[in-house]
């Protein structure tokens, strides 16, 4: 599918105007070059967590899933994903508290905290629990996979 197939598929959020001038095609274009990566994404939500799924997969990810702060634990030391992408208000154990355990057992690919809630400390104790970035829903698209495009390729 073309880059100008996807930008349709793409605009879930109202806020699609907003970009941060990230272009859906830049984001697009930048994975397709990749080989693919494995990404968990991590929501209670299954709409939401379907609709970045898709995406991501359109754009040359490979995406597994989980809906709990145990899936994706269990999920991670079953087979270590490239990158995470995970709400903060999941079931037990929480986003913050699942992000912290990873860092601390060692992970080291990117985790993208996404989040409802916004406020400066909240972005705050994700950052500090180990998160690479924090996106408030809700977000483009295409800033989620530029932001895991250029965490990938410039690792810490």
């Amino acid at each position: 599918m073309s880059a100008r197939g996807l930008r349709a598929f793409t605009q879930f959020s109202p806020q699609v105007s907003h970009t941060h001038g990230v272009t859906y095609e830049s984001a697009i274009e930048a994975q397709l070059s990749r080989p693919a990566v494995d990404v968990l994404v991590v929501d209670d939500d299954v709409k939401l967590a379907s609709v970045i799924v898709r995406f991501l997969e359109r754009v040359g990810y490979r995406c597994t899933t989980a809906r709990t702060g145990d899936e994706a634990l269990w999920a991670v030391n079953r087979s270590t994903p490239d990158a995470i992408v995970m709400d903060v208000m999941i079931p037990h154990p929480s986003g913050i508290e699942v992000c912290r355990h990873m860092r601390a057992e060692g992970y080291l690919g990117p985790i993208v905290v996404i989040s409802a809630r916004s406020t400066p400390g909240d972005r705050a104790a994700a950052l500090r629990a180990g998160a690479s970035s924090f996106l408030a829903k809700p977000f483009p698209l295409a800033e989620l996979a530029s932001s895991l495009a250029s965490m990938i390729a410039q690792p810490d």
